[in-house]
């Protein structure tokens, strides 16, 4: 890499590292403050956007951290297509920085902040000058300052996510999307003033006013959302303990585990983000006169008035929900059209988040040839076998192959089934709190064991040795 290229990406702006290791207070101190700073942006109004302007596909929200109409109005969106691409490149060998060494990790991240404060500028102009999102007005004027705000929103968001990584309790692209998904749990719960109102304040409502009926929806999307909750963390729980010992010291074995979910949330992130982009174009494709995707027609909907595909590949990935299909059932009637939809919605998201899983492994370096190597190169071999980088690669291949593909299938079910039984916030987003809170426990025990075990001990009740 040029000289000069490799001086200007470590001398870009940045968080300082802290130079002590930092105690379990001043993280939480330092979470703390982003996290308010982000719901205070998240809730803060765009200038300049028309008061009429309201978003068809809320899914965006939950996976971009996002709230459509404020400063925040693409949230996370920016960083995580930058990150996403970068580690692609450096999975394939496009670019190879040796991240083990000091330099080649100051550069890589220097690449990284490049990447996103260019992907803010990108996405942020997309939207402001397609008219994804509508102006005040007509004229230059309003869009300008709208791109202004949201540009410089995007790049304070990079630092905070810095700042967060750095100082605080995991990264905060995690934070932010942990924040999210719970402030919109919170609003479909227990807000009475949103449209439609929150399912506690519409159970109670329905009971005072002699119609019970109308608490089934409700009640359902509650339970619903708790089942699937459970399962999520039963399943993020399940995993393969293979044994794998130390060569040079005898008698002293661990156990590694493969978990089911070996790739994490990632691949049915990309599936429904995929899906949505999908819904979304095609909308705007819609409006421009070219119908690639489906053609849309203008509904009144509980949500409002919105506009729903009816026809081709956007029709087809907007399954109905429980509700929708009980109001069809006993007025029209249900369509093959609603049917086909959640047959052809779950085997997108099943067999996509397989493959992308799959995909996944190799990108991420967490391929069996990989894992194999860096288990050798830290002296780990499996008992009873020849210490051999191929004999354990064939090993691993037996469990992470088929973890990966059956983790991914499982999270593209649990997404698909939370969008038919309408739960207070979308499978992707239950997934996402299990995983998430998952990653903090893991991280406060691998970093501030001894600082977080009273803590621990206090919540659960539990004496940990």
């Amino acid at each position: 890499m040029n000289e000069k290229l490799k001086n200007f990406l470590s001398n870009l702006p940045s968080v300082p590292v802290p130079e002590i290791k930092l105690t379990l207070k001043t993280k939480l101190f330092w979470t703390l403050v982003m996290l308010l700073l982000f719901v205070v942006m998240s809730f803060t109004p765009l200038f300049g956007v028309s008061k009429t302007y309201s978003l068809n596909f809320e899914i965006l929200q939950v996976l971009l951290a996002s709230h459509f109409g404020s400063l925040l109005s693409l949230g996370i969106g920016p960083i995580v297509s930058a990150s996403i691409i970068i580690q692609m490149l450096q999975g394939t060998d496009i670019i190879h920085i040796d991240t083990s060494t000091r330099e080649g990790r100051v550069i890589f991240q220097g690449i990284q902040k490049i990447a996103a404060i260019s992907f803010v500028v990108i996405e942020n102009a997309v939207y402001v000058l397609s008219g994804a999102i509508a102006p005040a007005g007509p004229g230059w004027f309003y869009p300008t300052v709208m791109l202004i705000q949201l540009i410089a929103a995007g790049i304070v968001l990079v630092f905070m996510d810095e700042i967060t990584s750095k100082w605080g309790i995991g990264s905060g692209i995690s934070l932010f999307i942990l924040a999210g998904i719970s402030l919109q749990l919170i609003n479909t719960t227990f807000n009475p003033f949103i449209s439609p109102a929150g399912a506690i304040p519409s159970i109670i409502s329905s009971l005072i006013s002699g119609v019970p009926l109308d608490a089934l929806f409700p009640v359902i999307a509650i339970i619903s959302t708790v089942a699937l909750f459970g399962v999520a963390i039963w399943l993020q729980g399940v995993k393969v303990e293979l044994p794998l010992a130390f060569g040079r010291l005898r008698g002293y074995a661990i156990r590694w585990p493969v978990a089911l979910f070996y790739t994490s949330i990632i691949p049915i992130v990309l599936v429904v983000s995929l899906v949505a982009g999908v819904q979304f174009f095609g909308l705007e494709l819609f409006h421009l006169g070219m119908p690639i995707f489906g053609k849309y027609v203008t509904e009144s909907t509980i949500f409002g008035v919105q506009q729903v595909p009816v026809s081709g590949i956007a029709a087809f990935l907007s399954p109905p929900t429980i509700q929708q299909l009980y109001i069809s059932a006993t007025t029209t009637g249900i369509t093959a059209l609603q049917v086909e939809s959640m047959v052809i919605y779950t085997l997108v998201l099943m067999i996509g988040a397989a493959i992308f899983s799959y995909l996944w492994i190799f990108l991420g370096s967490q391929d069996p040839k990989s894992v194999a190597s860096q288990l050798i190169s830290s002296g780990l071999s499996m008992p009873g076998f020849r210490k051999d980088e191929r004999v354990l690669t064939d090993i691993l291949k037996r469990y992470i192959i088929p973890l990966s593909l059956l983790g991914g299938a499982i999270t593209g079910l649990i997404a698909a089934l939370a969008t038919f039984l309408d739960t207070l916030t979308a499978g992707i987003g239950i997934l996402l709190i299990v995983m998430i809170v998952y990653q903090f426990y893991t991280s406060l025990m691998n970093e501030n064991a001894q600082e977080f075990r009273p803590i621990k001990e206090k919540l659960t009740g539990e004496t940990m040795e």
